[in-house]
């Protein structure tokens, strides 16, 4: 396996399954018939633990009381506030075995060996495949803004043993939930991710503030002024720090083709602002060309050898084609590490480059240059709209320029 598959892997670990983005986010392949994966899914099994959850509620309030914070573990309560260690323990594992059988598929980012709940407090810094932001932001951090959007009952110890799941709330509730537990508050899948519940909103971006296009572009470098959602010159995706001021702004040649490069287009995904659009459509092109040359990436990359976005090309004559843009071929995750190449398997690295935010991370950013072969050279392509698709898990696709042949 090659450093971007096991980068992609460890993505996957870690976000699959996030509509919502939780602190212990459940894997993408969720088996059939839960109760086969040994959850629980009786009422007396749920009362049980109801009543250890109440405990270690009243020893959190006591903690805080104490140090003015929250614990970082719940191994951190200790003795004098949990007499007996069982009771970190639910009641139905302790009979089952397996103290922390749920992370096989979900996430334990508060790594507390001492305990079968999920404790969703941790300060364990939010990774980059969730926050691509200075300065770094932590799990708690997330939660806290959580609940600033919907005011409470954002748990902050889960039992994921059971099925409904249950739910320990910042104000002491117990109550049950699927997988999702904001799904009980938010229709919008989105609305309680990190990037939403964090993102510093851009300025609105008008013709005016973008360079002005060159006029040596020419008409096979195509315009794309007015489909621009995004600037080089800021954090574009509402992460601080995170631009690509590197690229300047003009004509610019990769692989001896010239592309205009001034903005960026972002279409939506999971781990980017619910705001930006499913789809770019209606770029004008009215040219016959022979190949489309495309500047381009992703932010937050899902599985490899999976389509996650497209380019269809709409001909005069009303016939169309789709090129269906594969992840780790077509192109890749534009943030990598430094001593990772990323090339995609059927397109180039065509310029890598750093902001404030990728340093912090220790990581590079890339675009990548990708070349579809028109099958109908010698009829008009009139538009190019740009899909991310909708599929569940979103990757966030973006291109910079186009350019045709």
């Amino acid at each position: 396996m090659n450093t971007t598959q096991l980068l992609m892997r460890s993505s996957l670990l870690a976000l699959a399954g996030l509509l919502s983005v939780s602190n212990s986010a459940p894997a993408q392949n969720e088996p059939a018939d839960e109760g086969r994966e040994g959850f629980s899914t009786s009422s007396v099994d749920q009362a049980n633990c109801k009543v250890q959850l109440n405990i270690i509620y009243g020893a959190i309030e006591q903690y805080r009381k104490e140090h003015g914070e929250l614990p970082k573990r719940l191994s951190d309560l200790g003795r004098d506030l949990i007499a007996d260690p069982a009771t970190l323990v639910c009641p139905f594992v302790q009979n089952r075995g397996g103290l922390r059988h749920w992370k096989k598929r979900f996430q334990d980012w508060a790594s507390d060996s001492n305990t079968s709940y999920s404790y969703e407090m941790s300060d364990t810094p939010l990774g980059l495949i969730h926050w691509r932001g200075t300065p770094m932001k932590t799990w708690r951090d997330f939660k806290m803004g959580q609940m600033a959007e919907i005011k409470t009952n954002v748990p902050i110890v889960r039992c994921l043993d059971h099925r409904p799941v249950l739910n320990l709330a910042m104000d002491g509730r117990i109550y049950p939930s699927g997988e999702y537990w904001e799904r009980n508050f938010s229709k919008d899948d989105h609305l309680l991710t990190v990037a939403n519940v964090f993102r510093v909103k851009p300025d609105v971006l008008n013709e005016r503030d973008l360079p002005p296009r060159d006029p040596a572009a020419g008409v096979r470098l195509l315009d794309l002024t007015r489909f621009y959602n995004g600037s080089l010159t800021n954090g574009w995706q509402g992460f601080p720090g995170n631009h690509l001021k590197g690229l300047r702004a003009g004509i610019h040649e990769f692989d001896g083709v010239r592309f205009d490069v001034r903005g960026v287009i972002q279409l939506r995904g999971t781990e980017v602002p619910a705001d930006f659009p499913a789809q770019s459509s209606g770029i004008p092109v009215h040219q016959k060309c022979s190949k489309i040359h495309f500047l381009h990436a992703v932010s937050f990359g899902y599985l490899v050898d999976t389509v996650q976005a497209s380019y269809r090309m709409d001909y005069s004559d009303k016939t169309e084609q789709e090129f269906r843009l594969v992840y780790g071929r077509h192109f890749a995750d534009w943030w990598h590490p430094s001593r990772q190449t990323a090339a995609p398997s059927m397109a180039t690295v065509a310029w890598t480059g750093e902001n404030e935010a990728s340093k912090a991370y220790g990581q590079v950013t890339s675009l990548y240059h990708t070349i579809w072969e028109n099958p109908s050279p010698n009829t008009e392509i009139a538009t190019i709209t740009f899909d991310a698709g909708t599929k569940t898990f979103l990757s966030g696709p973006f291109v910079v320029a186009i350019t045709l042949e």
